[in-house]
């Protein structure tokens, strides 16, 4: 069974129950350790496959304590570079998940400089081409990431346009203000990328675009300024079976959690509003942890337990901002403590597990 026959007619909160159970994988609880592995997304500093940030991460695939590695735009200097790293990271694992943001304009990790192909802007896009040139368009982009050596592409936005917004509109990362608008083009994106072999994780639930702030600095409060109908093109793209990974944002909203939890750890966002109200069954994955909205407000080991308790599948950790060689092993560990202590419990891990391999399965 093809990709294509698997989700004709198939929503996103039905799509674990259709896969057949050879598409997600026998299930054969290796050890903990392993299964919580697989769901860190780890970054590295090096930008060639000589560096010791290399090193350490193939030492980490090859023992199996990571489910995939997380490019930065630090880790990207030169086509040489970034392509022989993804190459030796493949060659050492070829299921790991390897991921970069490609969304095209000012967030294109593979960008013309260095001899690939510019993306337009996702404003320009909208304003300029239909949806099947568009479509056609993120095929040819699909084509040239995936020949790069990469499977996961942290894209496309789900935003809406706010020309006053500093991180999303001042850039025209968004395609539109209406959630039709946006999901038709989100969703011709992710059909490009799904068909050469991607896995798309569509951002920031439940909408970063109004937001003031940029969570790369610290916690945004967007309780004020976001709008119910943000949700609108995640419920499109989830009712018409594009949505198969999804990324919260490091963002609060008291009137969905009066706790004033971020989005990245709040149960009642992600598994009350997302999971629960509007039906999604697929994977999540978290914003990375090592941003200074996270790590000025949670030490590591917290923010991992919580972020999974909330109900993430996999967490991305840059490891950038004090690089741990250890941090896998770390990870595992507190996994694995969560469970002992009865935060969590090894048939959520198992879940997540599952999840991430009916992802896998769709770009098969």
């Amino acid at each position: 069974m093809n990709r294509r026959d698997l989700l004709g007619g198939v929503t996103a909160s039905g799509l674990l129950a259709a896969l057949p159970a050879t598409a997600c994988g026998a299930f054969q609880s290796p050890p903990l350790a392993e299964r919580a592995g697989r769901m860190l997304l780890l970054g590295f500093i090096g930008d060639n496959p000589d560096t010791e940030g290399a090193d350490i991460v193939a030492g980490h695939l090859a023992a199996g304590r990571i489910g995939g590695v997380l490019f930065l735009r630090h880790n990207v200097r030169s086509r040489e570079g970034v392509e022989a790293l993804a190459a030796r990271f493949r060659a050492i694992r070829p299921d790991a998940w390897l991921a970069l943001d490609q969304e095209g304009g000012a967030v294109q990790r593979l960008s013309g400089d260095l001899g690939y192909t510019p993306i337009p802007r996702a404003q320009n896009i909208a304003q300029s081409h239909s949806v099947e040139e568009a479509r056609a368009l993120y095929a040819a982009a699909a084509a040239e990431f995936r020949a790069a050596g990469f499977t996961m592409n942290l894209a496309p936005i789900a935003d809406v346009q706010y020309d006053a917004n500093s991180v999303i509109g001042r850039w025209g990362r968004g395609y539109g203000t209406d959630g039709d608008t946006i999901a038709a083009y989100a969703g011709a994106f992710i059909d490009a990328f799904e068909n050469a072999g991607v896995a798309c994780s569509i951002k920031h639930f439940p909408g970063h675009g109004r937001s003031n702030g940029d969570s790369h600095e610290g916690f945004v409060d967007m309780t004020h300024t976001w709008q119910e109908s943000e949700l609108d093109p995640f419920r499109q793209l989830i009712d018409n079976g594009r949505a198969h990974l999804i990324m919260g944002g490091h963002l609060i909203h008291r009137g969905l959690d009066p706790s004033g939890d971020p989005v990245t750890v709040s149960r009642p966002i992600l598994h009350d509003l997302l999971r629960r109200d509007m039906g999604y069954e697929g994977a999540l994955i978290t914003d990375d942890l090592d941003m200074g909205a996270i790590r000025e407000n949670f030490d590591q080991r917290e923010a991992v337990i919580r972020s999974v308790i909330a109900g993430n599948d996999m967490v991305m950790m840059s490891n950038s901002a004090a690089p741990d060689p250890e941090l896998p092993q770390k990870f595992a560990r507190w996994i694995g403590e969560a469970v002992d202590e009865g935060r969590l419990s090894e048939g959520r891990i198992d879940r997540s597990i599952a999840r991430l391999d009916c992802l896998r399965a769709v770009v098969e």
